[in-house]
């Protein structure tokens, strides 16, 4: 059945970001005649009420065409590196879909699968032009010299939650950060390259395919992860 849903991160017990994420979902709804007609209030306590009140998951919230609608979760797991691969057996497209997070994510789930079977965390996915994407699951910035990229939301990526707050933070700190179209070069050639998500809220990536990057105490994926650790429950 096609569905709306949302993956909230629930830490002991609290939701994170909750409200991010219900202003998504009900913003998709309006667009794709969806009934949805939950509040803000009843949606964090149906978020919260569905994990466990200790350790961290993720909680799907799915919403149905019919207006109803399903919870499950599972645990968040961050694993202590992150690698990523290209992967080329798919392309995302800047449609009406592309702006939501739909049921459609089955070839998502094959990239992933691929990447998994080569030894590696995730698959980078270009669009129909050849450009980077994003992540099967997540959302892809890269660092050169100082300035921050990001994959136009034309590439088909979806608007994700960390992805804005992500470009939130560095407009607020005045660290140029610019959304476009870029290559598989361009991102080989970065400083550094991060992954945002519900699970990862930002995480730096150790190697895409054999290019390996340093990652220390002084790297932006930490530093935006303690911004957004401080953000999470305000």
């Amino acid at each position: 059945m096609f569905e709306l849903f949302e993956t909230v991160k629930v830490e002991n017990g609290k939701a994170t970001f909750i409200e991010k994420h219900y202003d998504r979902i009900k913003k998709s709804a309006e667009i794709l005649k969806f009934p949805f007609n939950v509040s803000t209030e009843n949606f964090r306590k149906i978020i919260e009420n569905t994990a466990p009140d200790f350790g961290s998951y993720l909680v799907k919230f799915s919403l149905f065409v019919n207006g109803d609608f399903s919870v499950s979760f599972r645990r968040c797991t961050v694993p202590n590196e992150i690698s990523l691969v290209f992967f080329e057996g798919l392309r995302r497209k800047n449609d009406l879909l592309s702006r939501h997070k739909t049921s459609s994510i089955y070839e998502s789930i094959i990239a992933i699968q691929a990447a998994r079977e080569r030894g590696f965390t995730e698959a980078i996915i270009f669009d129909t032009q050849g450009f980077i994407s994003e992540t099967a699951f997540g959302n892809l910035f890269f660092v050169k010299n100082g300035v921050f990229f990001t994959p136009s939301l034309a590439t088909g990526c979806l608007p994700g939650t960390r992805r804005a707050l992500t470009i939130k933070i560095l407009k607020k700190m005045g660290i140029p950060v610019f959304e476009g179209f870029f290559t598989k070069e361009d991102i080989l050639k970065a400083d550094e390259v991060l992954v945002t998500s519900a699970r990862y809220d930002v995480a730096s990536v150790r190697k895409i395919e054999d290019r390996l990057f340093e990652i220390n105490g002084k790297s932006w994926g930490e530093r935006l992860k303690t911004i957004i650790e401080i953000m999470k429950f305000k």
